[in-house]
């Protein structure tokens, strides 16, 4: 198995993984933020997400290379640096997350799902639905120059459909082999692209994402849902995308993915931001989430003896979710 990322190497899989940046300089704004003793805590908050909103690029004319935009188009995916992006600093992306995890659960807003690890531990696995509830995420994710990347492989403007952060703490799970497009298609049966920006260093040890390159033009037998054909997955040379905090992975819902369980002591956390043609629509974002909050709410939105058979089918065919018949009474831990 060969590894993408530091030593990834084949030949027939030709990474092309540096932007050639123009020579510009930038200048980054400072904002002294002053928390009155009085409502520290949301205060801080709103103090680090505006201070770094000026961290964020204003790189929006980064130019991919032809070889760059001929790798996504023929393997499926592409991988930048966050030195050849600089969309974001690290420290603020980890800070932001933090308090992204650390929101309380609240009906009708952001999402927070859980999991069960081998051990019969029950933690936060993901939250979705956070960015109409963070001003610095929604800057980052909205914003010129993460758009601008994305216009440049798919040829079109770009709307935010889907947004979500994958924890993967100690012990987390892994995710099964899938396409991500059966799990969109009742919204509209059109291609997504994911921009997949790691929080924390991604590693064969603690599960990163892996790969099937040029999936994205197979036949993909499918067992249910988007879960991939155990005989098919088998069949396949996975490759392993490792990854530094800051780092951008960006593919297609067509191509054929999964992770394994995080087997270290430490949290690996990625931010996953799907993204659609603005020629498909204005109002599939909406349209998505409210289908999910109805047929596959978070576990303390779900309502006792309510069947979510049909949601478990489309939301829930490869995220190691739990299986709940009550409103979960989980505490999220918060973290400094």
């Amino acid at each position: 198995m060969h590894r993408i990322g530091r030593i990834y190497r084949r030949k027939e899989v030709r990474l092309y993984m540096h932007i050639q940046l123009r020579s510009q300089s930038t200048t980054q704004l400072s904002i002294t933020c002053v928390c009155l003793h009085k409502a520290r805590g949301a205060r801080r908050q709103a103090c680090s997400q505006a201070a770094g909103k000026n961290k964020l690029s204003d790189m929006s004319g980064i130019i991919l290379t032809d070889e760059q935009i001929a790798h996504f188009d023929d393997e499926g995916f592409l991988i930048l640096r966050a030195s050849e992006h600089g969309l974001i600093d690290t420290e603020v992306l980890k800070t932001w997350t933090n308090e992204v995890r650390n929101l309380p659960r609240e009906h009708g807003k952001w999402m927070p799902y859980d999991e069960i690890t081998e051990s019969g531990e029950r933690q936060l696995m993901r939250t979705e639905n956070f960015v109409d509830y963070h001003s610095g995420f929604s800057s980052l994710l909205n914003g010129q120059p993460i758009k601008s990347i994305l216009k440049q492989l798919t040829r079109d403007d770009m709307l935010l459909f889907k947004d979500k952060i994958n924890y993967k703490l100690a012990g987390g799970n892994g995710f099964g082999a899938h396409l991500d497009a059966p799990a969109y298609d009742h919204i509209e049966e059109i291609e997504h692209t994911t921009a997949n920006l790691a929080v924390d260093p991604a590693t064969l040890e603690n599960g990163c994402v892996e790969v099937v390159p040029k999936s994205h033009r197979m036949k993909v037998e499918l067992a249910e849902g988007g879960r991939i054909d155990p005989a098919w997955e088998a069949r396949q040379q996975w490759v392993p995308v490792e990854l530094e905090s800051g780092d951008l992975l960006i593919f297609g819902s067509h191509l054929a993915h999964r992770s394994k369980r995080n087997a270290t002591s430490n949290p690996r956390a990625s931010i996953y931001a799907t993204y659609h043609n603005v020629s498909d629509g204005t109002d599939l974002k909406e349209r998505y989430y409210k289908d999910r909050r109805e047929n596959f709410p978070p576990d303390h939105e779900r309502i006792p003896g309510k069947d979510y058979g049909a949601g478990v089918k489309r939301y829930a065919f490869a995220a190691p979710f739990t299986k709940i018949e009550e409103p979960s009474k989980v505490q999220v831990q918060h973290v400094a």
